[in-house]
C-alpha cells in the first residue's frame, strides 16, 4: 500500500480551493506542475479549479484514485477517511493540523482516523504534515518551485523541513525525496526510509528526528542501508527537562540522546550535533567534487591559514606534505616574496591571478585544496570564485570572507563546487566524511535458562549477593565473597578468604555504600574483621566479606531504554564514574568486536595498557559481552557492576546492584 503513496497513478486533492493563498490551492498547483498522472480536485461548491473539473466527493470519481491529499478542517477529516475507504483509495497525505499535537479533542480525532485507516488498510502520512515530494511529483504546500537533486530528506518538523527545502534550493543541488512525517500516526521514519533507500538516485539521506517510533527496527534497517548510502541524523529534543533522581550510577548517567547517538552510529549512521553541520554536509554529498582527507590550504591571509591548520589537526585530518618538486614548481611561478609551504600564504597583496597560478601548479595533487579568499584591496571574493571554477573536479573547496562573500558562495554552489563562510567550518564538515564508521551486527538473543528465569521471578531488586549469584549463572566472574550475619560468621569465613579483605554493608534497597560509610578496606586479620563488623552492623544487619582485589576500576552498567531497549554502558569505575561521565553505550546484546569498540570509545583501552600495565583486557571484554547478554534476556531496569577490577590476572566483579522491571 505504501507504493501508492510514493508512486501513485492518480491523485485527488480534497479541500482544493480557488484561493491561491490557501493550502488546498498551493498543493493542487504544485501537483499540476509536477505530476503526469490524473488529478482530481475535490470541492463541492465550484465547478472547476485551476482549469480542472472538480468533484463533490472522491466517491463521485469514476476511476481508481491511488492517493488523496487532505487539506480540510480537522473535524471533517475522519468522515473523509471513511469515504476514501469506501472508494478504495490506497493512501493519503493529511496536511491538516490540530490533532494530537494541539489538544485532547485533536487526539481523539486522530485516533478515529487511525481506526478507519486500519479498517480499510489505507496507509497515510501525517496528520500535521507539510507534505511529500518525490522525483515524480510535489505534494507539499511549498510556495516556491523545488529544485530536484540527489539528497533525500526526512523531517519530523514541518517548519524545519520547509527551511531545509529553501536552503537546498540556494546552496546545494536540490532534493530527490522530501518526507514531512508530521504526527506519524501511521507512516513513520522507518517506513519512509525503507522505501526511499531503494531509489539509487539518492546520494545521501538526511533525517531530522525528534523521536524514534521503532528503535530496533530502525537499527536493523540502518545496518543494511548504510552499507550502500550515507544516512545523516540531526536529533531534536535532547535536553532533559530536569534531572530525575536515580537509585544507581547508571540512572544518573543514562540520557536518551547518548543512547540514540550510540545506537545510530553502531549501525553505520552519522549523527551531527547542530543544524549548521546538517545543512553544510548536504553540500559535500550533493556535489561531485572529490574530497580527500589530506588538506592543502591556499590563502591570502596568514591568520586564516594558521586557524585552518589548527582545525585540520583538531578534526583528525592531515596537512598535505609538499615535496621538493612541487616546492620548486611553485617557486618558479609565484612571486619571489612568497614561500611555498602548506598553508600556502599568497599574502593580502595577491590578486586573483596569483590564485590561478597556485591552483594550476597544485591541481594534480591528491589532496583537497581549501582556497580561502578574503576580500582585499586587490581582489574580491567573486573574482577569486571565478578562478576556482576553472578547477572544478580537482578537489577544490572555496571559503570566502568579505563584503561579497555571499555572492561568491552562491556562484560556486550553483556551479557544483562546495563553498563555505569560514575555513574551520569547511574542515569540520569534511571530517564527517572520514570519521571511522562502525557497523556492528547484533548477535541473536537467546532465551534465558529455566534456572535463570526461576531465580529472577518476582524480584524487583536483587540484593548484592543475589546479583552476584545471577552473574555467576551467566559465567561472569565475581570476587570471592561471604555473607555474614553475626560475629561467629565473621570468624568462620575470614579463614576461607585470602586477606586482605573488604567488608561492606549488604542492604535490601540500592544505596551508594561508600557515601554513608558502609565500606571498610584493607582488613588483614580476624580482630580487624570483628571490629569492622561491629561498626558496619550498626548500618545493616547483613554484611558482605570479600577478597580485596588490586587493579583498575571499571564501570559496567545497563538500562532498558524506552526506544532502543536493553543498553549496556562502559566507562571508568568507582566513585569517578559520575564525575568524569566518560562512558560508551551499546545496544544489547553486543559482539566481542563491539565490546572492544566500547573500550576504545570510553578510553579504557589506553587506561588499562598505559605504562606497560598489560592488564587482561580480554577478560574484561568477556564480562562486557556476557553482561549485555544478561540485559538482552532479562527485564532489567538498571544494572550497576561497579567496580569491576581489572589486573594482569583477569577481571572480577566486586560490587553489583540490579533493579528489575515491574
Amino acid at each position: 500500500m505504501i507504493e501508492a503513496l510514493f508512486n501513485p497513478k492518480s491523485i485527488a486533492v480534497i479541500g482544493a480551493s480557488r484561493n491561491r493563498n490557501k493550502v488546498g490551492n498551493i498543493a493542487l498547483r504544485n501537483i499540476i506542475s509536477t505530476f503526469k498522472g490524473k488529478i482530481y480536485p475535490i470541492n463541492d461548491k465550484v465547478p472547476e479549479i485551476e482549469g480542472l473539473k472538480t468533484y463533490k466527493s472522491v466517491k463521485n470519481i469514476n476511476d481508481k484514485v491511488d492517493l488523496a491529499i487532505i487539506a480540510i478542517p480537522r473535524d471533517y477529516v475522519p468522515g473523509v477517511m471513511e469515504e476514501l475507504g469506501e472508494a478504495g483509495v490506497s493512501a493519503a497525505i493529511i496536511l491538516t493540523a490540530g490533532f494530537r499535537e494541539l489538544d485532547e479533542k485533536g487526539a481523539k480525532l486522530e485516533n478515529e482516523i487511525k481506526q478507519t485507516a486500519r479498517k480499510y488498510r489505507i496507509r497515510f502520512l501525517g496528520p500535521n504534515t507539510f507534505g511529500l515530494l518525490t522525483p515524480d511529483f510535489n505534494a507539499t504546500f511549498s510556495p516556491f518551485d523545488v529544485k530536484r537533486g540527489n539528497i533525500a530528506v526526512l523531517s519530523q518538523s514541518g517548519g524545519l523541513g520547509f527551511y531545509v527545502l529553501d536552503w537546498l534550493q540556494r546552496y546545494a543541488s536540490g532534493v530527490s525525496y522530501f518526507v514531512s512525517l508530521g504526527n506519524q500516526a501511521d507512516i513513520n521514519e522507518v517506513d519512509a526510509l525503507e522505501y526511499i533507500v531503494k531509489d539509487k538516485r539518492n546520494k545521501a539521506i538526511f533525517a531530522y528526528i525528534e523521536g524514534v517510533s521503532e528503535g530496533r527496527k530502525l537499527l536493523d534497517l540502518l545496518y543494511e542501508v548504510t552499507e550502500k548510502i550515507p544516512v545523516v541524523f540531526l536529533k531534536g529534543g535532547i535536553s532533559s527537562g530536569g534531572a530525575k533522581a536515580a537509585k544507581t550510577h547508571t540512572g544518573s548517567l543514562a540520557g536518551s540522546y547518548d543512547v540514540f547517538k550510540a545506537a545510530i552510529t553502531s549501525a553505520g549512521g552519522i549523527v551531527v550535533e547542530r543544524l549548521e553541520d546538517f545543512l553544510e554536509l548536504m553540500k559535500l554529498y550533493s556535489f561531485n567534487e572529490p574530497v580527500k582527507d589530506k588538506i592543502l590550504i591556499i590563502t591570502n591571509s596568514g591568520g586564516h591559514g594558521v586557524l585552518t591548520s589548527d582545525a585540520v589537526e583538531r578534526y583528525g585530518l592531515s596537512l598535505y606534505q609538499l615535496d621538493d618538486s612541487i616546492r620548486e614548481k611553485l617557486k618558479a611561478v609565484l612571486p619571489s616574496y612568497l614561500s611555498p609551504n602548506n598553508p600556502l600564504d599568497l599574502s593580502v597583496e595577491a590578486p586573483s591571478s596569483v590564485y590561478d597560478i597556485a591552483l594550476d601548479a597544485t591541481k594534480d595533487l591528491n589532496c583537497t585544496k581549501i582556497v580561502i579568499g578574503e576580500y582585499s584591496p586587490v581582489t574580491s571574493c567573486v573574482e577569486d570564485a571565478k578562478v576556482i571554477m576553472k578547477y572544478k573536479g580537482r578537489s577544490v573547496i572555496g571559503v570566502f570572507m568579505g563584503v561579497d562573500e555571499r555572492e561568491a558562495i552562491e556562484l560556486l554552489t550553483k556551479n557544483g563546487i562546495p563553498a563555505f563562510n569560514y575555513p574551520e567550518t569547511a574542515i569540520r564538515i569534511i571530517s564527517y566524511l572520514f570519521k571511522e564508521r562502525k557497523r556492528f551486527k547484533k548477535p541473536d538473543t537467546r532465551k534465558p535458562s529455566i534456572d535463570i528465569e526461576k531465580f529472577v521471578e518476582g524480584k524487583e531488586y536483587l540484593r548484592d549477593y543475589e546479583a552476584f549469584r545471577l552473574l555467576e549463572l551467566y559465567n561472569i566472574p565475581v570476587a570471592k565473597y561471604k555473607v555474614v550475619y553475626n560475629e561467629n560468621d565473621v570468624n568462620r569465613y575470614f579463614k576461607e578468604l585470602n586477606s586482605p579483605i573488604v567488608m561492606k554493608i549488604s542492604t535490601d534497597t540500592p544505596i551508594h555504600k561508600s557515601d554513608i560509610g558502609g565500606v571498610r578496606l584493607d582488613i588483614r586479620n580476624e580482630m580487624e574483621a570483628l571490629q569492622a563488623y561491629k561498626e558496619l552492623s550498626k548500618l545493616s544487619t547483613r554484611v558482605l566479606m570479600q577478597e580485596q582485589i588490586k587493579g583498575d576500576e571499571v564501570f559496567i552498567g545497563g538500562i532498558t531504554d524506552p526506544v532502543f531497549g536493553p543498553t549496556i554502558i562502559v566507562g571508568i569505575g568507582g566513585t569517578l564514574v559520575e564525575v568524569l561521565n566518560k562512558v560508551a553505550y551499546g545496544i544489547a546484546p553486543i559482539s566481542y568486536q563491539e565490546a572492544e569498540y566500547l573500550l576504545k570509545e570510553s578510553g579504557l583501552d589506553k587506561i588499562l595498557t598505559v605504562r606497560g600495565k598489560n592488564y587482561d583486557i580480554q577478560s574484561l571484554t568477556d564480562i562486557i559481552v556476557k553482561s549485555s547478554e544478561l540485559l538482552a534476556q532479562l527485564k532489567v531496569k538498571e544494572m550497576d557492576l561497579n567496580p569491576v577490577i581489572v589486573n594482569k590476572r583477569g577481571a572480577l566483579v566486586v560490587d553489583s546492584r540490579i533493579l528489575m522491571m515491574k
